[in-house]
């Protein structure tokens, strides 16, 4: 996850284990950026050798690479995330809110 440290500076988010009540947004919010927009780029590639020995995988399985970016109201990114998931045991589900 990179979050420019010029918005977590002397915050929860830049010392703390434990954020408190509520999700990492609801610190972001408290910060003044409440997450308006989520994008997430999701790809299929074959993974690098340490990432499969760090997944433990058997041979010739591919990865599902997804970038999650969040966006404030006024369209700036201001949290990307990279998973890197095996694409052999993983599902995604999701569910979405649609604002009127």
């Amino acid at each position: 996850t990179y979050i420019p440290a010029g918005i977590v500076q002397d915050s929860p988010l830049a010392s703390e284990k434990t954020l408190g009540r509520g999700s990492i947004y609801a610190r972001f919010e408290d910060l003044g950026y409440p997450l308006a927009q989520i994008r997430e780029e999701i790809s299929a590639r074959m993974p690098t050798p340490e990432e499969s020995a760090g997944l433990l995988m058997p041979p010739g399985v591919p990865v599902l690479d997804v970038l999650h970016t969040s966006y404030a109201e006024d369209g700036q990114p201001f949290e990307v995330t990279r998973f890197v998931l095996r694409a052999d045991l993983p599902g995604l589900d999701y569910h979405l809110p649609v604002a009127d």
